[in-house]
């Protein structure tokens, strides 16, 4: 079972579609502010998460009731707006802003672990431009040297961040 949390519109092939609003891509309706979901423990091997986090109430309990659906060993994809991203403060819906290191509070030997049961591990994280902007100036971004770096200096050098973490239990 692959789930696409605050799916909207968009139907992806082999995955159930999860929002709170109606649409013909969504076959569970779900308020992701209210717990738990209605998917069972451990039923899921992929869950994922495309701009969703942000907008809720409690992104620690939300990861909480993902572990929870996620079996053992699976996979849950989020990606989040950049907080150095004006994306990231233009849209008045986000609630929370994140940074390339938000979700290591959730791995096993990190010393801050102790905020949450879920627990996960890092599989892959990737900085992300241009993925849904396509100005001159945004695609032009690409070329700059040293964008890792930077980005700890400047805003808009990166638009969102790509985190795929695997469940711990």
């Amino acid at each position: 079972m692959k789930y696409n949390f605050g799916c909207g519109r968009q139907k992806l092939a082999g995955y159930v579609g999860v929002d709170i609003a109606e649409t013909p891509a969504v076959e569970i309706v779900c308020d992701f502010n209210i717990f738990p979901y209605s998917m069972a423990e451990n039923s899921a091997e992929e869950i994922l998460m495309d701009n969703v986090l942000e907008h809720l109430d409690e992104p620690m309990k939300v990861l909480e009731e993902v572990y929870r659906i996620l079996k053992p060993g699976a996979i849950v994809k989020i990606f989040v707006p950049n907080c150095k991203s004006n994306s990231a403060f233009t849209d008045p819906t986000h609630k929370h802003f994140f940074t390339e290191n938000s979700f290591k509070y959730f791995e096993k030997n990190n010393p801050l672990n102790f905020y949450t049961k879920a627990k996960f591990e890092l599989v892959k994280f990737n900085f992300i431009n241009d993925r849904h902007e396509t100005s001159l100036k945004h695609r032009l971004r690409k070329f700059l040297p040293g964008k890792k770096i930077l980005n700890y200096f400047l805003f808009n050098i990166y638009d969102e961040l790509y985190f795929e973490l695997r469940c711990v239990k």
